[in-house]
């Protein structure tokens, strides 16, 4: 894995401070008490999700009612060491009795973070971390200033990655496969 750097750039602040600074409400998730707001994704990064995204939706087709898929700014609320609330830019959800009208209340099966610049931090020091620990399963980080996706399977202890030119499988979701050869050119 890459060397991550040991500060985040994810700017943190109080809700006084968000509220008295805000045009639009922005995307603020909540560790440990506090509040990191997310700074707005490029278009690099949305195209990125979406074609992610579409991958996961062909496997829907294959499988229909399997599992549902949610992009952000779907929420999850995590337990274990306080409460936090994180946005990832995917989620698969088997258990639907875990979605509320706002996001979902639980672990998701599957999270997908597209690490940008000044997420790296906290995508892959801090939220790793927070998702072994609430009990997701497969914890997918794909990283194009790299171009590589990793996967971190936390029920086995593992961890692979592909190159933007192979290919990994959910071992939760038989039969999902990240074609990695389909974001080569997202840069």
């Amino acid at each position: 894995m890459k060397d991550v750097p040991e500060e985040s750039n994810a700017r943190e602040c109080n809700t006084r401070e968000r509220s008295a600074n805000a045009v639009e409400e922005p995307l603020a998730e909540r560790i440990d008490g506090r509040i990191y707001i997310m700074r707005k994704p490029k278009r690099w990064h949305q195209r990125i999700v979406r074609i992610l995204k579409e991958m996961i939706e062909e496997y829907r087709k294959k499988n229909p009612g399997l599992c549902e898929v949610r992009t952000a700014p779907f929420g999850l609320t995590l337990a274990g060491g306080g409460t936090t609330y994180l946005i990832p830019d995917l989620c698969v959800i088997l258990d639907r009795g875990k979605l509320t009208e706002h996001g979902c209340n639980g672990a998701p099966e599957i999270v997908i973070e597209v690490v940008a610049p000044e997420s790296q931090y906290m995508d892959y020091r801090i939220k790793l971390t927070r998702y072994r620990n609430a009990g997701v399963k497969e914890y997918w980080i794909v990283d194009r200033d790299w171009d590589h996706g990793y996967v971190y399977y936390f029920d086995d202890g593992d961890m692979d990655l592909a190159s933007f030119s192979g290919a990994l499988g959910s071992r939760v979701c038989r039969g999902l496969v990240f074609d990695f050869s389909r974001l080569k050119h997202q840069k």
